[in-house]
């Protein structure tokens, strides 16, 4: 079919990297305001190598590709308004640090050091996000199917949790600042009213565009999981499940919605990078055509609320 061929050979293609790295840099020229957002730029390449990384290392796709990454870049570029740096952005950065070592403690011989710094991670980004440290209760539900649950590992987990917060705690009660290290705690037992009113259009149309990538291609995945390798279909169900779980967070706590969006899109982008480059049918060739022009639209739209919505 023509529409898998064009499918097949931009998934599987040389150049839709470089191509994507051009738009991308194009439109952050657009839309750059202040340095700050050159710091966002950098964790986006990050989040992306990291991408790359994981990738490879694990053979997520069993096909070489760097559809999830090329997706990833062209979503996160259109989210306009999450280019202005702030502290929550190195959440995803945190988030992809901890699944990377989770992913290493998969029947390893020694899993309490990779466990250990993947909650290490998810403690660190709960210092500038505390609710991040609920990711915490999915970690340790992996490590049943991952095979890395133990005794030793269990507290090498908590361990992780520690270490932030006990360097955090030094240094707040040198300095008597114990204010400062309460602030994270009393953040995280917070549960705010469920009120959309503050969401701007584009964060709603964003977040939905994300969502439905993330469902669509998780439900797909789960219908062709079995052709597979069991280790795969177990990191391909931790990225459904975290998907899932972020999605739920988000719609019952909104104001969480920007700090979880990119979290999200990594889900979504690893998924539907294996879909369009895996499979080829007429599902997947008309997928993927519309999810092509639904990111056009989607950076149109929000390209023009971030100039002309006065």
């Amino acid at each position: 079919m023509n529409l898998n061929r064009f499918q097949i050979q931009v998934a599987t293609g040389r150049l839709t990297l470089p191509v994507v790295i051009l738009i991308c840099l194009l439109l952050w020229g657009i839309t750059f305001q202040e340095w700050k957002d050159c710091i966002y730029l950098a964790i986006t390449a990050i989040i992306g190598y990291m991408m790359i990384e994981i990738n490879t290392a694990f053979t997520l796709i069993r096909t070489r590709t760097t559809m999830p990454v090329c997706i990833f870049w062209m979503i996160a570029t259109s989210l306009f308004f999450l280019h202005p740096f702030e502290w929550e952005n190195l959440v995803p950065l945190a988030f992809l640090l901890s699944v990377y070592q989770l992913f290493r403690s998969y029947e390893s011989n020694s899993p309490a050091i990779p466990i250990y710094h993947a909650f290490f991670f998810i403690s660190l980004g709960s210092l500038v996000f505390p609710p991040f440290i609920y990711f915490s209760p999915i970690l340790w539900g992996s490590m049943i199917p991952f095979r890395s649950l133990s005794g030793k590992s269990l507290l090498a987990s908590l361990l992780g949790i520690i270490t932030p917060y006990w360097f955090l705690f030094g240094y707040c009660f040198y300095f008597d600042q114990i204010p400062l290290f309460l602030a994270p705690l009393q953040e995280m037992i917070l549960f705010y009213p469920i009120d959309y009113g503050h969401l701007t259009i584009s964060e709603i149309a964003s977040w939905g565009t994300i969502t439905l990538l993330l469902i669509i291609s998780g439900f797909h995945y789960w219908q062709m999981s079995y052709m597979d390798k069991t280790r795969t279909r177990i990191y391909h169900s931790f990225l459904v499940i975290v998907g899932l779980y972020v999605t739920l967070w988000s719609i019952l706590q909104p104001n969480y919605m920007r700090e979880l969006m990119v979290i999200e899109l990594i889900c979504a982008s690893f998924l539907s990078g294996h879909l369009f480059t895996l499979t080829r049918n007429r599902f997947s060739g008309i997928f993927f055509i519309v999810t092509f022009i639904t990111i056009i639209l989607l950076t149109i739209f929000n390209l023009w609320m971030q100039f002309f919505n006065f």
